[in-house]
């Protein structure tokens, strides 16, 4: 169980630091700033809309991450509320002195309004304009300077110059408390103005000082009876978002630049790149390009044949990180994948895989797909997390887990070519770690941990391991030994979430069908369901499900 921080008993350290004067600036983030800052469409309730591109809004708030001082602290979205967010700024932030950007608010407004209303320091107001001679609290309001209700074009047009003015004005006073409240402008405003002096104490407020500013309640966490008023938020008390890459080349080197490329074009960066190529048992070696193997960290070429076993082995001793990522040859992710893993990590400690496994019969693996087994995955897909009894193609996990994987697995390490994947989901069930697929929506392909124009050629070249008919026979062989060793699937265990699961798959492929139907199509279509079991026929709008015989 990860330790946590939770929002209450965080107010009360930040607070103290306000209440004794102390000079420091908090900066929050939410999701309109990262939209921002990655250049995508938002719209905000206040009315302004961030365009499609990294406005100079957006460049600026992505400088201010890289402040690394100990009087700056960094409030950002909490892992409760906005995981994928969470992540994202911890990966680009490197300053330690993380805490939540809802910090005034949900369940701390309360308290928030009552200690806002003991402060009576001299300040300076920057705020929209419509806070013009408005009282607020008992604060000595110095001056106040007016931003407008687009931010974008704000800073765009007026930002510089407003800046420019306040340190004309005030920028060789010290000990003056500076009430921030201007929207995704504020971080970059607080940084501006902490660089050229760090005497004062600089606080984005946000919207908890709306009251003073409209008069009148802005938010649903300014009505104590509702939801958000009573939600105290946690955040993960150590959490480290570093990630290691191993990437494996045996017979398809031609797909190493390609996956080379897709990681390095992950939204978080890994720390390092390592490359494991196991030998090849032919008379015949592979020779890379010296250019090419000086972008790995860690490079090991074998000069004989080990199996499918040997790169977990390779990864658990030289990878630094606390998390790696494991793939197969083939294996081509979206630019959001590791993004992905580290997401759901925090939501839920489990080994994370590309494509999952769930078996109905498991005794008959790998014969019989759609019977005695299913796909979840890039080949499969929902829009949720699923448990799964194990995954393949790449694996994302606690690097330290990788030792639970040689423990007592002589028996199945023998099989060499087969069984890793199947051995290490087990290995980690006897631990209490379990194996899930991240979410796989349609409609974003940067969370996949494959890419479906490459799954679907790169998967099936001859030097596949899974297209070789001994080499399956052998999978079964391994899936009887785990049996024996005690594996339980998770159909034994719980027959209603397997079920379950296979209507969401068909509901989830169903309803993303009939969106992608042509206009002569939505007359009258006919298409096999996710897993072939039903011809799905459509007419005039209406769905009917037909079972094949």
């Amino acid at each position: 169980m990860q330790d946590k921080i939770y929002l209450d008993k965080e107010f009360d350290r930040i607070w103290s630091k306000i209440e004794n004067g102390q000079n420091f600036a908090l900066l929050r983030y939410g999701d309109g700033e990262r939209a921002i800052m990655c250049g995508k469409i938002v719209k905000a309730i206040e009315g302004w809309e961030s365009p499609n591109y990294i406005s100079k809004l957006g460049k600026d708030l992505l400088s201010t991450l890289e402040l690394d001082d100990d009087n700056i602290f960094y409030g950002i979205s909490c892992p409760c509320c906005d995981p994928a967010a969470y992540v994202w700024y911890l990966s680009k932030i490197k300053n330690k002195n993380i805490t939540f950007a809802n910090l005034w608010v949900n369940a701390n407004y309360k308290r928030f309004k009552d200690k806002f209303a003991t402060l009576t320091r001299d300040a300076i107001l920057i705020a929209n304009y419509r806070a013009k001679n408005k009282k607020i609290g008992n604060l000595n309001i110095l001056k106040h300077y007016e931003v407008g209700d687009d931010c974008i074009s704000f800073w765009n047009n007026k930002g510089y110059e407003m800046i420019e003015q306040i340190k004309k004005d005030f920028g060789n006073q010290d000990n003056i408390l500076y009430i921030v409240s201007a929207g995704p402008m504020s971080e970059a405003i607080i940084a501006k103005l902490y660089e050229n002096n760090k005497n004062n104490c600089y606080i984005d407020f946000g919207s908890c000082i709306d009251n003073f500013i409209h008069q009148k309640n802005t938010r649903s966490y300014m009505d104590e009876n509702s939801n958000y008023a009573k939600q105290n938020c946690f955040m993960l008390k150590d959490y480290d978002v570093d990630v290691s890459v191993v990437l494996t080349a045996y017979k398809k080197p031609q797909n190493l630049r390609i996956q080379l490329d897709a990681i390095k074009k992950q939204s978080i960066k890994p720390k390092e790149i390592l490359l494991f190529q196991d030998g090849i048992a032919q008379d015949y070696k592979i020779h890379f390009n010296d250019d090419l193997l000086k972008e790995f960290d860690i490079v090991e070429i074998c000069d004989q044949n080990y199996g499918v076993w040997k790169r977990f082995d390779f990864a658990r001793k030289q990878v630094k990180s606390q998390y790696v990522c494991i793939f197969d040859d083939d294996t081509i992710p979206g630019a959001k994948w590791l993004e992905n893993c580290l997401t759901q990590m925090c939501i839920q400690e489990g080994l994370y895989g590309t494509i999952g496994i769930v078996l109905v019969n498991p005794e008959n693996y790998p014969n019989k797909c759609n019977k005695d087994y299913f796909r979840i995955g890039w080949d499969g897909n929902l829009n949720y997390t699923a448990k799964v009894d194990f995954v393949g193609h790449s694996w994302f996990l606690k690097t330290q887990w990788l030792d639970y994987m040689f423990e007592n697995t002589d028996t199945f390490q023998n099989f060499k070519v087969v069984g890793e994947d199947i051995a290490l989901s087990h290995k980690l069930k006897q631990k209490g770690i379990e194996t899930f697929v991240p979410p796989h929506s349609y409609d974003d392909q940067e969370l996949w941990g494959s890419l479906s124009k490459y799954a679907v050629t790169l998967g099936v070249d001859s030097n596949a391991i899974s297209v070789n008919a001994n080499n399956i026979s052998k999978m079964n062989l391994v899936m009887k030994e785990i049996i024996k060793d005690g594996f339980v699937s998770i159909s034994q265990t719980d027959k209603n979430y397997i079920s379950n699961l296979r209507k969401n798959l068909d509901k989830y492929h169903i309803r993303n069908y009939a969106k992608k139907l042509k206009p002569m199509e939505k007359v009258l279509s006919v298409k096999n369901s996710q897993y072939k079991i039903y011809k799905i026929i459509n007419i005039l709008g209406m769905r009917f499900k037909i079972k094949r015989v």
